[in-house]
This record gives structure tokens, sequence and C-alpha cells, in this order.
């Protein structure tokens, strides 16, 4: 489609208003053969990358060619005090396998309810015999507060006692994991990168790797004022002065990849395939929370970042979701990472691919393979060579896929209406054609959408549609580069009635799949992780492949 709509023109990329965003996200737009937008030549583009989201007429508005990383709504769970409340209203319901949360209280509607909690853990200590006042205060539990409006750890601090405790905005206070895992004494957490591109119906992915970041000094509860002990975000703690140090365990930086953090789980004799399915739970279940209030769309997707902390019994604890996670490249781990990520991203999408020219060994090349011995670069090149036929080949599959597409849509329009919205642009310009502008997503006649009238009703007609490039989730890939299908765990529902699936059906799904996996870890000690898969996939009836990071 993409070929009739542009001629030989090329794929237009835009980021923000202004055009100023993450680097990396522009360099792989480049290095896919795109364009960058500009405003000023008067030509449309076709993919619209945004930090923050769109405004309703953005969705309504868009052309059979045109994407945006944002879902109308689908950014709720970003807000922290409305993931405590969804988190909360979902453990009332379905008990706890929503227990995966620290409790909190949203400031300062609910100041009433955290002061009697402060008050009656503070009754329980002092009513024991002969325990000195120091002992009461480092017995008393240790809550986190964090402004509601703010990111990259803004205004985040600790306290004990409710006198500690100041704010100017609405935050939420929580429960602070006292116990968590550390790695030669430091901190961490891990960002996990996550693809929605379908809400009706439900598909989620997940990308293999991602980032454990570690704070740069020491954990220690007896210092709960110094944000490096306490916090993991990655932009403070490249300012701490323990940044560039050679830290124990950790070496300098602040970043592992999570192929890093599962070798040293092999190394320390840490059994972690049970971690990993528990995580993939926990997504799930997070998408789930807040499932019902997104409108039915195409041609949107929404990429998210979660931060999970794992204490020290291995059980995972999700802290946030990040609305369009930080694509920085400060580090190894970063380009190690990020840039993959984001090429398998938009083959996922349906994005097109364009022989460039470029070195496209960079994108999987590393340039600190300078120290390695030939042997190392010779495997490293080998490899690279292979993912670099896959894309190649990916490119061809997608071209051929839209020319059979697009002689079916092409030709059901009127040549005359077509080449009456050509326009020439320059000399040196491609010709471009602007289909007419079709509703995708809203109905005209009702521009605030009513999640509860008629919902149904739509969510059949907008599952009778696909993407402007074909892409149909009620078909989707179980797997595509990195990126792996957490929901649905099988296409047969998928197929046939995932509109029938209630989100209390959903749910049920994945107390089954994380009884099995528990079940199967305690019965099974010595297995392999390729037989735990095998095991999983067997139990639920999977059709996809098991989401665990490298090794």
């Amino acid at each position: 489609m993409f070929e009739e709509c542009f001629g030989d023109g090329p794929f237009v990329f835009r980021i923000n208003e202004s055009g100023a965003g993450p680097q990396l996200l522009a360099q792989v737009c480049l290095e896919r053969g795109w364009r960058e937008f500009n405003p000023e030549s008067g030509e449309q583009w076709n993919l619209w990358w945004r930090t923050s989201g769109f405004p309703v007429s953005h969705h309504r508005n868009l052309y059979a060619w045109q994407y945006i990383n944002h879902i109308p709504k689908g950014s709720a769970i970003c807000r922290k005090d409305n993931l405590v409340r969804y988190l909360r209203c979902m453990r009332k319901v379905y008990g706890s396998i929503y227990d995966f949360s620290p409790h909190g209280y949203n400031l300062p509607l609910e100041y009433t309810k955290l002061a009697a909690e402060c008050s009656r853990g503070g009754r329980l200590l002092s009513g024991k015999n002969d325990v000195s006042n120091d002992r009461v205060m480092e017995d008393k539990p240790i809550w986190i507060c964090k402004p509601v409006a703010q990111s990259q750890g803004r205004g985040i601090f600790l306290f004990r006692k409710l006198s500690e405790l100041s704010y100017d905005s609405n935050t939420i206070v929580q429960r602070y994991i006292e116990k968590p895992l550390l790695i030669g004494g430091y901190k961490f957490d891990l960002r996990l990168y996550v693809c929605i591109p379908s809400y009706h119906p439900v598909t989620i992915y997940m990308y293999r790797e991602g980032l454990a970041r570690f704070g740069t000094d020491k954990f220690s509860l007896n210092d709960l004022r110094n944000p490096f002990r306490h916090l993991t975000n990655s932009s403070i703690n490249k300012l701490g002065p323990g940044y560039t140090e050679m830290k124990d365990r950790i070496g300098s930086g602040c970043k592992w990849t999570l192929r890093q953090l599962r070798r040293y789980f092999q190394q320390a004799g840490i059994s972690d395939w049970l971690l990993w399915q528990r995580i993939s739970s926990l997504v799930i279940l997070t998408v789930l929370s807040h499932v019902n209030q997104i409108p039915p769309t195409v041609n949107c997707f929404e990429f998210f970042g979660f931060d999970v902390l794992i204490d020290s019994s291995l059980r995972p604890w999700l802290l946030e979701v990040n609305l369009s996670p930080a694509l920085s490249n400060d580090c190894d781990a970063d380009r190690s990472v990020k840039k993959p990520m984001l090429h398998d991203m938009f083959d996922l999408l349906g994005l097109p691919l364009y022989n460039t020219g470029l070195a496209v060994f960079d994108i999987w090349l590393d340039d600190s393979s300078e120290n390695n011995n030939e042997e190392d670069k010779d495997r490293t090149k080998s490899a690279a060579f292979k993912n670099t036929l896959s894309v190649l080949n990916a490119a061809g599959r997608w071209r051929r896929k839209h020319r059979k597409m697009s002689a079916k849509q092409i030709s059901s329009r009127s040549n005359s209406a077509v080449r009456a919205k050509v326009r020439t642009v320059s000399a040196n310009t491609p010709k471009i054609v602007n289909l007419p502008k079709v509703n995708l997503h809203m109905p005209k006649a009702k521009p605030n959408y009513d999640v509860n009238k008629n919902f149904d009703d739509d969510v059949k007609k907008i599952n009778s549609r696909k993407w402007g490039n074909g892409r149909d989730w009620n078909f989707a890939p179980s797997s595509e580069g990195g990126w792996i299908r957490l929901w649905p765990v099988s296409v047969e529902p998928l197929n046939r009635n995932s509109n029938g699936l209630s989100v209390k059906q959903m749910v049920s799904k994945i107390i089954k799949f994380t009884k099995s996996a528990k079940d199967l870890a305690k019965n099974h000690p010595t297995a392999s992780e390729c037989q735990l898969n095998e095991f999983l996939q067997q139990e639920m009836d999977m059709s996809g492949e098991i989401w665990i990071p490298p090794v």
C-alpha cells in the first residue's frame, strides 16, 4: 500500500513537535531508510513519535498510512496515582494474584488512612517492653514518597515518621521494600520494555533484553537521605560520585543488560526461571487492570517501560510504568539493548525497511570489540551477518505483502479521485498521494468516546478492520526479533472468540499460568530451563514462546 500511496517516495518520520528528541530513535529511523519530517516542505508524515500523548483529534483523523506511538487513554497506568488505584481495585476483586505492588496511598485524598496506618504501627511497637527509642525507630516501617507528576526520580524521598512527610502536589506514599536483592551490596531494579499494538484484541509483547539499573552507593537503611543508595534511576546515579568507580561485582557505571544479570545468577547458583514467569504475569495483569477503559483503535501503539524490583526472596515487585521510556545512549548496555529493540519493534508493527547502504553491522556490533581476538571478531561478524540477512528478508516479505494488499485496496478507488489528490512538492521530491481521510478510531458522532455504551459493537467493528499496512492483531505473531508475545498465550482463543474473553477469564488464565509455573519449579528442581519451558507450554497449551531473557 505504501508503494501506491507514495510512488517511490520515502517513509517520513516525525519526532515530537519540533523534531527534537532521542538521538538514538532518529538514528534507527534513518538506518531504516526513512526521511525526517520537514514542516516547511508541506509533506505528510507516516510515523509521528511523541514523548507525551496526542489530542483526541489526532487519533480520529489519521490517514490509513499514518501511525502514532500512543493509544487513547493508554497512558493511564503511567500515572502513579492511577496505577495504585487500579491495582487496589483489581486486588479487591481477584485477590492475592494482584499483590505484586507495594500498598500505597494517594495524597492528599487518603492522608487520614496513611496517618491511621502509621499510628497503628507505632502503637504496636510502643507496646513492647524494654525496647529503646532507637530500636523502636529502627523497627518502624519505612515509607517512600513519590510526586505523581514527576519523573526520573525527582522529588522522591524516604521517611519513617509521619512528621517527616511534606508535599505540595499530588503524591503517592508506599511501603518501602526494605530487603531488596543486592549484588555486591548494591540495590538494583529492572527496566523491561513492553509494546502493546492493540487493546482490542488484547495483544502484549515484551522484549527479551532489558536493563538492570544499579544504585552507585552501597545499600543501607541507616542513611535514608542518600539517593544513590536507594534510587536506581540512571538520570540520578550517573551524577553520583561512585558512577565511574569500579564497584564490587558491578564494575563502573550503573547498568547491566539482562544477559549480564542472568550470567551473574548462574555463577551465584540462583535459580531464576520462576522469577521471569512471575514477571510475565505481572506485566499482563497490570495491562488488564485498565483494558476496559481503552477505546478500540488502529494504527497506533503503546511503548512502555516497566520498572520491577526483585526482593531477597526473588519475588518481583512492580514499582511503576513509564510512558515513552528513555532512549538515551549513555553506555554500552544502552547501545546493545535499545537500538536492536527499536528495529525489532518497527518490524513487529509492519513498518517498512529500505536498503539504505548504511553499515548494518553497526546495529549489532559494539565499538568496544576492538580488544577482542580475531576468532571472536569472526564469530561476531558471522552472527551479525545472519541477523542482517534476516532483516533484509523481512524487508522483502514486507514489500511483497503490501504489493498484494494494495492491489486490492487501490483498485476499489476511482482513478480520477486518486489523481485529484496528487500533489507535486518539487522536482526532486516524489509525488505523494493523499488518500481520503478515514475515521479509523472513534465515531464522528461521538468525539468524546463513551466506553460503556455500545462498547461490544464497536469492538466487533474494529476487529473486522486491519491496520493500514495490513497488520491484523487477531493473528498476532508469536515473536518478532527479540519481541515475544505474552498475551494471548495461544492463537486458538485469539482466532475464534477472543472478543468473548472477559477480563475475569483472562485473569483466571494468568492465575493458572502462575500456579503451573510455580508447581513445575517445585516439582522439577533439577530440570533444565528448556525442559521447564516445554512443560509449561504443554500445561497451558501455548502456541508461542516462553518469555525469558537470554543467557
